[in-house]
């Protein structure tokens, strides 16, 4: 494999840990702590406080590498867009999170983020399908064949890109409860994503930048575990979540695998349709709750696991699903 890929990973967990290290002092420093949710376990309240923003300490480092990178390697423009992409969404996280701290514990209107994460997909969705310099495709399992985008299927498929990208950043957001659980399986996803890419295009060098990928969210996310496990010192805040997300689910997009996510990223599906479950069933029967707390791992907190228990459980159902997405693949 391109030795750029593994030159590109160190280069950012060396860098994520360096800025966790000062950056946790400054954040502290600016007492930019989050507020916990007080209809949350009660557990958590002893976190209130811990400081936010944590999500640039891996962002950083990957805005300069999609600097860098183009400039070594020309081929490797897509890897820097799905940078700039997880940069947008962590924008958007960022005021969130700001307006969170600093103004109103509600942040952002849901309208506001909508509107805002919605431009952002469909930007990125215009490029993957006019832009981009390779034909947008999607990459059929078991037969191993490629179904061309073309045509007036290209709108239809925007749309999909724009609801994809929008649930995929908002259920890595929403499993983004407990300390490190995002951060230890984003490890886990993104490798099983990488090692399903390289199986299925034995590293061609059209492939070559979206391994890289996610071998550089893996390894940011690995330096902010440093930071992140419990219990935890900072938070990365919708600032991280909500870029993991999308670049994570931007990846499969562009090497034609976005139904893999159904597979390898199985465990955010679930947090998030545990939230909307429970939203449906409290509404449908007046008041009645399908779960004890959503999303689901709060649920297992309130049944007396402890919360280093949910963590190690949901990081384990993570590699079964990364296993069974490579073994889909193959």
């Amino acid at each position: 494999m391109n030795n750029l890929i593994w030159l590109n990973a160190i280069f950012i967990i060396l860098l994520t840990l360096f800025l966790g290290k000062f950056g946790l002092r400054y954040l502290q420093k600016l007492q930019l702590g989050q507020t916990v949710r007080s209809d949350g376990p009660t557990t958590h309240f002893v976190k209130s406080g811990t400081p936010t923003f944590g999500g640039l300490f891996f962002l950083i480092p990957l805005a300069l590498s999609a600097v860098i990178l183009p400039f070594i390697r020309r081929d490797w423009i897509s890897y820097s867009v799905i940078i700039l992409l997880m940069l947008l969404f962590g924008l958007v996280g960022f005021l969130d999170d700001y307006i969170k701290v600093r103004v109103t514990k509600d942040g952002l209107s849901v309208i506001q983020k909508t509107i805002g994460l919605a431009i952002i997909c469909v930007l990125f969705a215009v490029w993957l399908l006019w832009f981009s310099d390779f034909e947008p495709f999607i990459h059929i399992p078991f037969i191993n064949q490629r179904v061309i985008i073309e045509g007036n299927w290209k709108y239809l498929y925007l749309i999909f890109i724009v609801f994809y990208l929008f649930f995929m950043s908002n259920a890595v957001n929403i499993t983004d409860g407990l300390d490190g659980l995002v951060s230890s399986l984003m490890i886990v996803s993104s490798l099983s994503l990488g090692l399903s890419i390289y199986v299925v295009y034995q590293s061609k060098a059209t492939t070559n930048p979206m391994i890289g990928a996610c071998l550089a969210i893996a390894a940011g996310s690995a330096g902010f575990l440093v930071y992140n496990y419990y219990p935890a010192k900072v938070f990365m805040g919708d600032t991280g979540s909500q870029a993991l997300g999308a670049g994570f689910g931007a990846i499969a997009l562009v090497v034609g695998m976005p139904w893999l996510m159904l597979i390898t990223g199985l465990v955010y599906i679930v947090e998030a349709l545990s939230t909307m479950l429970q939203v449906f069933y409290f509404k449908v029967t007046g008041g009645k709750r399908l779960f004890k707390m959503a999303p689901l791992h709060h649920h297992f907190e309130l049944k007396g696991w402890h919360e280093k228990k949910v963590v190690t459980n949901f990081v384990l159902a993570g590699i079964v699903c990364g296993i069974f997405g490579v073994l889909a693949v193959t």
